[in-house]
């Protein structure tokens, strides 16, 4: 079983400041090509902003995202996966929270957000891989042996 700390490995770390506004986060996410960003102040975790919040919290109730600073609408009660954590451990708890992004921890450092796509993704890899291995022991043929 991979532990999320290796899945991690490469992945940057992209954050944002609770004092920015909406549209300068959104810009930052779409420049990242990312669907969730941590929101840090003095590099302790405050909340995460995801496509989500922005569709909701935003321009489903009409805010200005010109004017609305990202601390007003991000999701503050945050989950998060320890860098030890299985995979299949982290998407179990995505899918009884309900949520497509959490932050990973080691210690209390900050190491960056694993999505659910991230997840399924490793999770095919690892069934293809499987599948390989199955494949080939079915079609091995033991060399004769003659006594």
């Amino acid at each position: 079983m991979a532990q999320l700390k290796s899945l991690m490995a490469g992945k940057r770390l992209t954050y944002v400041s609770p004092h920015m506004t909406v549209t300068e986060v959104a810009r930052k996410m779409a420049d990242a090509r990312i669907g969730a960003v941590v929101v840090l102040e003095d590099e302790e975790l405050k909340g995460i902003f995801t496509e989500r919040d922005l569709l909701n919290r935003v321009v489903g109730m009409g805010k200005d995202p010109k004017v609305v600073k990202v601390s007003e609408v991000m999701t503050t009660d945050v989950c998060v996966c320890s860098a030890e954590d299985s995979y299949e451990h982290c998407l179990a708890q995505m899918r009884q929270i309900g949520c497509r992004h959490m932050p990973v921890v080691e210690e209390s450092r900050l190491l960056g957000i694993i999505s659910m796509r991230d997840l399924l993704k490793y999770q095919v890899s690892v069934k293809e891989s499987e599948l390989k291995m199955m494949d080939s022991l079915y079609r091995y043929q033991p060399p004769n042996m003659e006594i």
